[in-house]
């Protein structure tokens, strides 16, 4: 059914397959993260719909995009008003948001200036935008060669503390630890480099990274098992914490439900699914950063 600039949709499938004939490309669930109502999504060129549940039925509506004035952007490119939480606004870059969507798929709050390859700021196609080039002083490019050896000679006993400490395997140390490095010698710290400073930043990254694949165990595993279909860990994320309802909050959560459609499944408001997850998230976070003796093989 049409309604206004609007359609109404038995299922999410059904919108999304309206979404798709009227911007005639690819239509994905947006990367924003919103505690609203509203569900967005948008398409490749950048047309932005917003969803949400009337009545048994899910309304979508077509979000037009303004021109830059609203940031006082400088280029002039598009904007688009997007509801992060109720009565919260915010005006964002359009191209940002297609970037982020498409090419990242993951959702990045500071926003970086974006090229346009074809010079057009309208032109918001992830394929016509890219990043501009960092450039790495020459200073840091001898200090690069300086620090060669240091690397050659403890880059194995910094992956084998990485692995040790984190309990993963040596592939993701190495890419773990050589992430690291690269990192210290162009924005961390260049001039207090050390293998102490480098071991320290890398077990770091290391813990984070078993907390982001952690939180990914419910997508790899579905029934939520330990040591089913290959997953390499033992842990039920889900029951690690006290509580059946908030671990069934974090587990619809992590299918990719927004907190009104959990809200709506299990009987709840969507003010108390939202605290519960955001608690879960804590928890687990803190939990994977300092029980570290569960995470060593």
């Amino acid at each position: 059914m049409v309604i206004g600039n609007g359609f109404f949709s038995d299922t999410e499938q059904d919108a999304l397959l309206e979404m798709t004939e009227r911007s005639h490309c690819e239509v994905r669930r947006c990367v924003f993260p919103t505690a609203s109502k509203i569900v967005y999504y948008i398409s490749r060129r950048g047309d932005i719909y917003g969803t949400q549940m009337v009545q048994g039925k899910r309304l979508t509506r077509t979000k037009k995009a303004a021109e830059g004035g609203h940031s006082k952007r400088k280029n002039g490119g598009l904007t688009a008003r997007m509801q992060s939480g109720p009565k919260r606004e915010q005006y964002l870059p359009l191209e940002w948001l297609t970037y982020c969507t498409f090419t990242l798929k993951r959702w990045e709050p500071e926003p970086l200036p974006l090229t346009f390859i074809n010079g057009n700021s309208k032109d918001v196609r992830p394929e016509n935008l890219r990043l501009p080039e960092k450039q790495i002083p020459q200073e840091w490019s001898e200090h690069m060669k300086d620090y060669s050896e240091i690397y050659q000679h403890d880059f194995n006993r910094v992956c084998e503390s990485v692995k040790w400490w984190c309990g993963i395997d040596k592939e993701d140390a190495k890419d773990i630890v050589q992430n690291t490095f690269v990192w210290l010698m162009t924005d961390g710290y260049r001039e207090q480099f050390n293998v102490a400073i480098w071991t320290y930043w890398s077990r770091k990254r290391g813990l984070d990274f078993i907390y982001r694949w952690a939180l990914k165990y419910a997508e790899l595993n579905e029934d939520t098992h330990p040591g089913s279909m290959g997953v390499r860990c033992e842990i039920d994320i889900f029951h690690l914490q006290k509580g059946e309802k908030r671990a069934r909050y974090l587990e619809l959560w992590a299918q990719g439900h927004t907190p009104t459609e959990i809200a709506e499944m299990t009987g709840s408001t969507c003010g108390n699914v939202g605290s519960s997850v955001t608690r879960s998230i804590q928890f687990l976070q803190k939990y994977f950063r300092h029980e570290k003796e569960l995470l060593r093989p």
